[in-house]
């Protein structure tokens, strides 16, 4: 059987769609205006860019954005699987479409946001994955008070797969900042922790 839609109908299929589409915008708008922004800086992620969107204690939202040679390659949005059941139950609409509005939503709102704070054009969303579990936010790391560069790096070492002479080396070329090198370390063990691997 084959079904026919004339203009009108498509017309107004359309519009429907539109004003839904406007009303979960307007709705994520509020929703992320309640949350908290953590960015990752291209110093602690290998020349790559990172933001993560809290919202009551749970991580929402994160974006990832790959560089090769300081050039922008590819960009990933990660969407909690709650926001997304949230957005289907409220506004009875199909997972697909919720996950196209977000995705959307997030290019024309959040991603200027984002380039202005970190000096970045041209970035954009590639690939869209939903999280199946909800993970609680991590703080931003901080540098332990008296903590020596031989403590630092032996946190590191223990912690990656990096031996002490590479680590060294990385520091002393100016590859890496050790602070900054330390801190991403704790990031990922943390997260590691979290998420439970």
């Amino acid at each position: 059987m084959k079904l026919i839609i004339t203009e009108e109908q498509f017309k107004s299929l359309i519009k429907e769609n539109l004003g839904r589409q406007k009303a979960i915008e307007q709705y994520l708008d509020r929703y992320i205006s309640k949350g908290t922004r953590k960015i990752g800086k291209k110093s602690r992620n290998y020349g790559n860019l990172r933001e993560d969107w809290c919202v009551d204690g749970l991580e929402q939202i994160s974006a990832y954005y790959y560089f090769n040679d300081g050039t922008f390659k590819n960009g990933i949005l990660l969407i909690s699987k709650s926001l997304i059941k949230d957005i289907v139950s409220i506004f009875t609409i199909k997972k697909s479409f919720a996950i196209y509005v977000v995705e959307d939503w997030y290019e024309k709102t959040m991603i200027p946001k984002f380039e202005s704070i970190v000096g970045e054009s041209k970035l954009s969303i590639n690939d869209v994955d939903i999280r199946d579990n909800d993970y609680e936010c991590s703080p931003e790391p901080n540098k332990p008070e008296g903590i020596t560069d031989e403590e630092m790096i032996d946190f590191i070492d223990k912690n990656t797969g990096y031996n002490r002479k590479e680590i060294i080396n990385k520091i002393e070329s100016g590859e890496r900042d050790l602070e900054d090198f330390y801190l991403d370390i704790v990031d990922t063990v943390e997260r590691k922790k979290r998420m439970g691997y």
